[in-house]
């Protein structure tokens, strides 16, 4: 499993846009093949910060979520208003608490 961790960092006056497209595309990324769960959620909207979480089956699904138009639309629009600290994680085990 491939496991996203980490946060975007953009402007206070970008953050609401960027927050509501990232929103909007929360649902039908859920629903792709090889989605196992996809979170943006707004930290702090006074530095612009938003925490990722997302679980995909495999680099494949990853990969073909990336090429989805929508998504590729998505980081053209914001192209140069963010920057990210994100993190790909290969899990190769993991247990219930």
């Amino acid at each position: 499993m491939i496991v996203i961790t980490g946060q975007i960092f953009t402007d206070p006056e970008t953050y609401p846009e960027l927050m509501a497209r990232l929103r909007e595309l929360e649902l039908p990324s859920r629903a792709e093949d090889g989605c196992v769960f996809y979170h943006m959620a707004g930290e702090d909207p006074e530095t612009g910060t938003i925490l990722v979480a997302e679980g995909w089956r495999d680099m494949d699904a990853l990969n073909t979520h990336f090429a989805l138009p929508a998504i590729v639309k998505l980081l053209a629009d914001f192209k140069g208003r963010y920057t990210n600290d994100i993190t790909v994680h290969e899990v190769s085990a993991s247990h219930k608490m």
